[in-house]
């Protein structure tokens, strides 16, 4: 894979925001986003808010009207926008995945490709019901086909070396660009139930999927709501599945519910994330 500078992605200027009503299979769109410099603005469509069943993105942030809507600072753009973009994984294989880049390279690059660069190029797949895409008229998904989880291993490893992917490698990560963390993983689907799928780290210590597999069960068994887990092995390693609350199927196909993080229940930037936790949410 020959490696291609960072600026070559970083001329986006705006993206259009799609969505999944309540109990839909297929998005409408709701809106776009333009990148101002300081900020990132959202405007909703007007087709969308002239449908009976539009929805609020997140009603604390993103009030259902016309015009312009500018974040709160220090936010540069929405919080309920920022939960559907890649976060530092899925950014690390979108960098791979372009510009072939390693060590200082790559790093430089998380800078300098452009938060739309990363918003357009991550799966569609991504966290709640929402997607992002250059076209207001004709959505096309980013999705890859289905990989083993030898394979997922076996690229999440390389981009963790700083190896740039082949084609079909880089094709297996896309599809889970565009979920949360910043540990490895993947998205698979088992039937009527989709996973993430977590990986271990070179840099781990200990077995943290395991550790992570025993706390959510432990949880489900102090009678906490957490989602179903199960633990497998791939390349020898252990992986943890985690079933996703934010999908389920119906008889026309898939339905997507939408979420927010803790971060935006609270109003806080992403680098404020220390200055909080779970306790905070209780209050």
């Amino acid at each position: 894979m020959t490696s291609e500078p960072a600026a070559k992605f970083s001329q986006k200027t705006g993206s259009y925001v799609w969505v999944w009503l309540p109990g839909e299979t297929d998005p409408v769109v709701a809106g776009q986003i333009v990148d101002r410099g300081e900020s990132m603005d959202f405007y909703y469509g007007r087709s969308y808010l002239a449908l009976d069943h539009a929805i609020s993105l997140y009603e604390p942030e993103l009030p259902l009207r016309s015009g312009s809507i500018t974040p709160e600072p220090p936010l540069r753009y929405a919080n309920a926008l920022r939960d559907a973009a890649p976060d530092a994984w899925g950014r690390r294989v979108i960098i791979n995945r372009l510009t072939g880049a390693t060590g200082q390279a790559a790093d430089n690059a998380m800078q300098d490709l452009g938060e739309l660069t990363f918003l357009l190029h991550s799966g569609s797949d991504r966290t709640g019901a929402l997607d992002f895409q250059d076209s207001p008229m004709d959505y096309q998904a980013r999705q890859s086909e289905t990989a083993s989880l030898d394979t997922l291993v076996r690229a999440a490893e390389m981009v963790e070396q700083g190896i740039p992917l082949e084609p079909v490698l880089a094709d297996a990560l896309q599809h889970g660009t565009a979920i949360g963390g910043a540990r490895p993983k993947a998205l698979i689907a088992d039937g009527a139930r989709k996973y993430v799928a977590k990986f271990s780290s070179s840099g781990d210590t200990y077995n943290v999927v395991k550790a992570e597999y025993v706390a959510m069960r432990l949880a489900a068994i102090a009678g906490l709501d957490v989602a179903p887990v199960t633990l497998v092995r791939a390349m020898d390693r252990d992986v943890l599945l985690i079933e996703r609350f934010d999908r389920y199927k119906t008889e026309g196909g898939w339905a997507r519910r939408a979420m927010v993080s803790g971060l935006t229940l609270l109003g806080l930037d992403a680098l404020m994330a220390a200055q909080s936790s779970y306790e905070d949410l209780t209050v």
